[in-house]
């Protein structure tokens, strides 16, 4: 890779945000933030963060889900948990008596960092708060508050791992202040409550801009927090008249608006192109614009409500409708910011029922499911109308496409220059017969694990395109950050048709043209410019299916190749797919192999 190449990156990236990176791992390394963020304790005494609510007769019906790590680890809510620990091993933190500036995300004895915040993001304050509202039983409410004072003790503010991420900490605030109105203290909260909020928001506000610098949820999250937080905080006659309150308020809600307007493309993509980070990023500014509401605070921008409602009509297009599902594109760390619900973590209908009812006024879903409890406990002010219509799928317009054909689904991955890629899936295509995902998405397994395997994830392999000469379609500068950015032509699309094409600067040339109709869809690939071989695979979902020559056959779809060359190999592999984050399954990956330039056509039929 040449330098130019670098800097190019770089300067994609933008030269402000490099300068604030820089600026930011600087002042660690002088040890700036051990001097304004010194390590302390946060309450010198165990006491009541949750007093007992007034109210717990205003919800009715309470569904409570199994408090679950990642939405799949089972965790045992009997005894306090040990917050240093990893919630899928038996590993424990074992330096964490420093200030967060001193450690590294990724050299814990732990491994995956996010297996220990896990936890510490407190959602389990839900499940412990819901079990209070539904039983009226003040053990929950104790139990409640005994872990919250537990996690306090061991973690002092600015000491260890569970404070060294400003989304961390931001995360914990939106949780807090969300139990703060789930029990109807959030203008009447305990003074040991709006210490702990502010100690937080005293941490994430020297990073915000380093947050910024991100382009991603770690701005939208941190924002939030600040004008959330602050919003509960001016209701207490401790800190009405602190000055950070109204500062960080203002600063909260500049950024939120900032975010939405740069982050979010007109088509509604957010920009790091991964559909459960966009629920991240919905869920987080539907959060603050139902605060806004309930405080009565002044609206967010026009272009605000225009960049969300296009947001939420982006997430809609990809969320089948009878279970709420949605392709695994992008990465994806396993969040979910209010898991209120009894709903699998897989269910998008929750967050989606939430964020139209804010920002449109009406429910796009039937009232009478599940998924409708996070809208009734997190009420939107007005809803006014049950007439909606469904977005055109051809709104879909700029890093991915949706073709479409009666209730059947295909999505293309169509990079373009804008934000920096997480993964190399150009071209990649994921596709639901109904509601039945067959040409699948493999989602992300795990940030820092085996080499192996951290590596299969985010590559080529992984993905529903082809690869040529076992390169990657761009190659790496860091864990998370590629050089020589492809940016992918679309050169016609309707409503069941798309023709793509790039060519990488390696010199290898993919054109690809889907068509879908009422039983057939067609891929044709024209692939040029390797020097040994070109593999095409498609990862399939976990059934049997059976290859015989070439042609794979299962129980509902037959998948038909050929091609104008010789086909060198086809075989029928194993590959991995993970849909929930720390877990993995194999699921059967369909390999065509050709060594000299030429057109490839897989026929599905039904």
């Amino acid at each position: 890779m040449s330098k130019l190449d670098k800097i190019l990156t770089y300067k994609r990236l933008g030269i402000a945000n490099l300068f604030t990176v820089a600026a930011y791992r600087i002042a660690v390394k002088i040890g700036y933030f051990l001097k304004i963020q010194p390590i302390k304790p946060i309450a010198k005494n165990r006491s009541n963060y949750f007093k007992s609510s007034k109210n717990t007769n205003k919800y009715t019906d309470i569904k409570i889900a199994e408090l679950k790590a990642f939405g799949w680890i089972e965790l045992d809510t009997t005894k306090v948990p040990n917050w240093l620990k990893a919630v899928n091993s038996e590993l424990t933190v074992n330096n964490n008596q420093q200030h967060w500036s001193k450690l590294s995300d990724f050299s814990l004895n732990v491994g995956d960092i996010k297996s220990v915040w896990e936890l510490s993001r407190f959602d389990w304050l839900f499940h412990f708060s819901l079990k209070y509202l539904s039983t009226q039983d003040e053990e929950n409410l104790v139990r409640l508050n005994s872990w919250l004072n537990d996690w306090c003790q061991h973690n002092p503010v600015n000491q260890g791992v569970n404070w060294k991420c400003g989304q961390e900490a931001a995360i914990r605030v939106l949780h807090l202040a969300t139990t703060s109105f789930l029990l109807d203290q959030e203008k009447s909260h305990t003074k040991i409550l709006a210490d702990l909020i502010y100690e937080h928001l005293l941490r994430i506000a020297p990073t915000i801009p380093y947050a910024m610098a991100q382009d991603n949820n770690h701005g939208t999250s941190e924002a939030a927090a600040l004008y959330i937080g602050s919003l509960l905080l001016a209701e207490h006659d401790n800190f009405k008249t602190n000055a950070n309150i109204k500062k960080w308020a203002k600063i909260g809600k500049y950024w939120l608006e900032n975010r939405a307007e740069k982050l979010i493309s007109d088509d509604g993509c957010f920009s790091q192109n991964s559909v459960n980070y966009h629920r991240l990023m919905l869920d987080t500014l539907s959060l603050s614009e139902f605060f806004r509401q309930l405080f009565d605070q002044k609206r967010f921008t026009e272009k605000f409500y225009f960049k969300v409602k296009k947001a939420s009509q982006w997430l809609f297009l990809m969320t089948e409708k009878t279970y709420g599902k949605t392709p695994i594109l992008g990465p994806n760390d396993g969040a979910n910011l209010l898991p209120l619900t009894n709903c699998d973590y897989l269910d998008f209908r929750p967050s989606l029922q939430w964020a139209y009812s804010l920002f449109y006024g009406y429910f796009p879903y039937n009232k009478n499911a599940d998924y409708q409890q996070l809208s009734t406990l997190l009420p939107a002010r007005s809803i006014h109308s049950s007439n909606n219509i469904d977005p055109n799928p051809n709104s879909l317009n700029s890093s991915f496409h949706l073709i479409s054909n009666h209730n059947n689904h295909c999505y293309v991955r169509t990079p373009n220059l804008k934000f920096r890629p997480a993964c190399c899936d150009a071209l990649h295509v994921d596709f639901w017969l109904a509601d039945k995902n067959i040409l699948v998405s493999t989602g992300s397994y795990s940030y820092n694990c085996e080499e192996e395997v951290q590596t299969y994830f985010p590559s080529v392999k992984a993905h529903n395109t082809a690869q040529f000469d076992q390169l990657e379609q761009m190659p790496k500068l860091s864990r998370f950050l590629y050089s020589q950015w492809l940016d992918i032509d679309v050169l016609a699309r309707s409503s069941n048709s798309l023709t793509a094409k790039y060519q990488n600067k390696t010199g290898h040339y993919h054109h690809r043209f889907i068509s879908l109709s009422n039983n057939n869809l067609s891929i044709i690939d024209q692939l040029s410019g390797f020097k040994n071989h070109v593999v095409l695979r498609w990862h399939l979902s976990a059934e049997e299916w059976k290859l015989e020559g070439q042609k794979l056959i299962s129980k509902g779809v037959n998948i038909e190749i050929s091609a104008d060359v010789a086909i060198e190999k086809i075989a029928l592999v194993e590959g991995y797919q993970s849909r929930y984050y720390l877990k993995k399954e194999v699921i059967p990956v369909l390999e065509v192999t050709i060594t000299t330039a030429g057109q490839i056509t897989t026929s599905l039929s039904w």
